[in-house]
């Protein structure tokens, strides 16, 4: 016969059970808790990282604004303010001037400003008139093939070429021919931007895209530049001396004002379309906008003909090789 247990040992047992049984209910508890807070610490953070995108953007947009007044210079101090601790921002601004507009030297067949450019980095005269017609061929309207130049028989079936003006610079590189540029002189992107007015600016553009462009000496662009940028040697300081008119600028180049070729056609000595990059620090976060503006000082209303947002971060990291998101 199976003798019952003691009423004692069941009382232990069931509040043994009953124990585990709330200890397993604490644990869910806890796990549930904790999930929960994790979801909510998620949110939390998300909506600070908008906040602080938000903050960002509006700060970059408002500095944009203060730059793109026409009567702003570039070594105004309100292009460079810090707000607070967690808040700054600074505005770089330059000449877009200082580049070459291909579309425009190649609208009024301006061959010999090529040419010196082409030659500068190193082609023949024979390659550089090839390349020449092939990129008047390629922005004219009609089918109609130069003697050196590129129609849709030399593209083959791929739709080019395009028969309108290059909207961006990497486009220049689909050129037939534009592979001897590549191996002659790999920083040609450097010299170039289809926003530019098409009139250089001499006291933004480097001294090789002076020297290229108006024949001169290059000991004699580097020392229009050395003066432009005064006893700092920085862009865009209180002590720039730029050269006040065209025909200063060329005296300084050893260029006669006088000189055939109609350099006083292409150059000058001001911008009227600027490149505008606005750095933003809120917090731990930093965002670059970038914008290309036309009008000049005095002039009236800025005209935005570019803008674009990203974070200086990832590109840094991407110069580097590492993968970004």
């Amino acid at each position: 016969m199976i003798r019952s247990s003691h009423p004692q040992v069941l009382l232990r047992r069931h509040s043994g059970a009953a124990l585990l049984a709330v200890l397993w209910i604490v644990a869910l508890l806890i796990g549930l808790v904790a999930g929960a807070s994790l979801l909510l610490t998620q949110d939390l953070d998300a909506a600070a990282s908008k906040r602080q995108i938000f903050r960002a953007r509006m700060l970059a947009e408002s500095a944009l604004a203060i730059a793109m007044n026409p009567d702003v210079k570039p070594d105004e101090p309100l292009l460079h303010r810090r707000l607070s601790d967690d808040e700054e921002y600074a505005v770089q601004m330059t000449g877009e001037d200082g580049l070459i507009n291909p579309n425009v030297l190649l609208k009024r067949e301006d061959r010999e400003t090529f040419r010196r450019v082409f030659r500068y980095w190193g082609m023949t005269l024979q390659q550089a008139d090839a390349l020449i017609d092939a990129l008047i061929d390629w922005v004219d309207a009609d089918d109609f093939k130069r003697i050196n130049g590129a129609e849709k028989k030399e593209y083959g079936l791929n739709g080019m070429p395009f028969n309108r003006p290059f909207r961006s610079i990497e486009e220049m590189s689909m050129v037939r021919g534009m592979q001897e540029v590549e191996q002659a002189y790999p920083e040609w992107r450097t010299w170039f931007s289809v926003y530019a007015s098409g009139v250089l600016d001499v006291n933004e553009a480097r001294p090789e895209v002076v020297s290229a462009v108006t024949g001169a000496q290059i000991r004699l662009a580097q020392n229009l530049r050395t003066s432009r940028l005064g006893r700092d040697g920085q862009l865009n300081t209180q002590d720039d001396t730029p050269m006040p008119d065209l025909t200063s600028a060329l005296a300084m180049l050893g260029i006669p004002s006088a000189t055939p070729g109609g350099l006083a056609n292409v150059l000058s000595v001001q911008s009227a379309t600027k490149r505008l990059v606005v750095r933003v620090r809120v917090g731990d976060l930093e965002r670059e906008l970038s914008a290309v503006v036309r009008g000049a000082i005095g002039q009236g209303a800025t005209a935005i003909l570019w803008m674009s947002e990203t974070n200086p971060m990832n590109d840094q990291a991407a110069a580097a090789g590492v993968p970004t998101r």
